[in-house]
């Protein structure tokens, strides 16, 4: 079982990143700093891999004219990252393999 799917996992989740990531927090300020250059005052912002909610929710907290869509293959993490975003009401779709109203089925990441 992927510890993607462990729910004892899962629950501590949002413990890792900002323990073996330094900087994780300046680097999502970082991320929405650059991002708001481009974007617009009400952008629409897709986040892939977004089951944690960790991004959804810097983004959100930062940028309260946005909205999001997040999609993750695991329904475990979709679950804490809607548990993390609730406060932000429906500026935050429901992230899911069909948050893009079932149109998205996979999806590839080009750096």
């Amino acid at each position: 079982m992927s510890h993607f799917h462990d729910p004892a996992m899962v629950a501590r989740y949002h413990e890792g990143p900002p323990k073996f990531v330094p900087g994780f927090a300046d680097m999502q300020r970082m991320a929405r700093v650059l991002l708001a250059e481009r974007a617009p005052f009400d952008a629409r912002v897709l986040v892939l891999d977004a089951g944690g909610g960790l991004e959804l929710k810097a983004f959100a907290d930062g940028q309260p004219a946005w909205t999001f869509d997040g999609v993750d293959p695991s329904a475990a993490m979709i679950e804490l990252a809607r548990q993390l975003v609730a406060a932000h009401g429906d500026r935050v779709r429901q992230p899911g393999g069909a948050g893009l109203g079932g149109v998205l089925r996979g999806w590839i990441c080009r750096a």
